[in-house]
């Protein structure tokens, strides 16, 4: 026996709806590699908010542990550490230690007279400068043509460059100085985004079953 035009068309619609309804559940399922993204972009937003918020763009910069951390402000080391990068010293705790860990050619991180932090590079080790008993280092900038015009004392130095990362601490300082600004920023896009999803991201759902069911009744009875 063959099957009518009709009959064909409602075994169709029956095999679209039961496909979808499996690409449904497939899709409800959650996804290795789509949780993990998820987690990865979440934790990296919650790992540069909460930096930030221990971070400040003080000349002082932030201590932790045995490490300090800088944001660089000028460009007189440009081609080493641009402007706005991170720069994380190693923070020694005695001048001995000090002394003994620098020579000519170390790039340090030191506090001025007027209370500026600068990240500046060894280029010549006084002991007992001018009778003082005192460790004092001649510094320049390696994009300056002339040394800095004071001396640094070992115990104004913070500490021994041994890490950066460019334009981190531009952005660190930036969402520290902007820090309500951006948490608002964020909620809102975050909101648009789900509402967009919510909006435009359903698709037509295919006749259901019980559907195609009642239409071959309503066609038998009107035959």
């Amino acid at each position: 026996m063959g099957l009518s035009n009709r009959n064909i068309t409602d075994f169709n619609r029956e095999y679209e709806f039961k496909l979808w309804l499996r690409e449904e559940e497939e899709l409800r399922k959650p996804r290795k590699g789509a949780v993990v993204k998820s987690i990865l972009f979440y934790g990296f937003l919650l790992a540069m908010v909460t930096a930030a918020f221990f971070f400040s763009n003080t000349q002082g910069g932030k201590q932790i542990g045995p490490f300090a951390y800088n944001n660089v402000l000028s460009e007189s080391m440009q081609s080493v550490y641009p402007k706005g990068s991170l720069v994380v010293s190693w923070a020694v705790k005695s001048v001995d230690e000090l002394s003994a860990g620098l020579a000519d050619g170390t790039d340090i991180v030191f506090l001025k007279e007027d209370g500026q932090i600068v990240v500046h590079r060894i280029i010549e080790i006084m002991d007992n400068y001018e009778d003082s008993g005192l460790t004092a280092f001649r510094t320049q900038g390696v994009e300056n043509d002339l040394p800095d015009s004071w001396v640094t004392y070992a115990g104004n130095v913070v500490g021994k460059v041994i890490w950066h990362l460019p334009y981190l601490g531009g952005v660190l300082a930036f969402i520290a100085d902007n820090l309500l600004w951006v948490i608002l920023s964020i909620v809102v896009i975050f909101s648009i985004i789900a509402l967009l999803r919510f909006v435009f991201g359903k698709e037509d759902t295919p006749q259901s079953a019980d559907g195609i069911v009642n239409n071959q009744q309503a066609e038998r009875e009107k035959q």
